[in-house]
């Protein structure tokens, strides 16, 4: 399964929040946007894929996989 999720004004900050919480993301864009390349996060689509319990938590899916990538 998988959904893409697009950045809103209605998720804006749990976009922002899930772009932080994934430190390869995060760098990403940060390089970006220092080039002027990426405007910001209204450009930004993240797709989730996995099974279903996963896909349903949808943006709060990237915090739990880059957790149990920590332990």
């Amino acid at each position: 399964m998988s959904r893409l999720i697009t950045c809103t004004p209605a998720n804006q900050r749990e976009m922002a929040a899930a772009v932080k919480a994934w430190p390869e993301l995060h760098a990403l864009v940060q390089s970006l946007q220092s080039q002027g390349m990426f405007p910001g996060l209204r450009a930004l689509r993240i797709t989730v894929t996995g099974s279903e319990a996963i896909v349903a938590q949808g943006l709060g899916a990237i915090a739990a996989i880059n957790a149990s990538k920590a332990q």
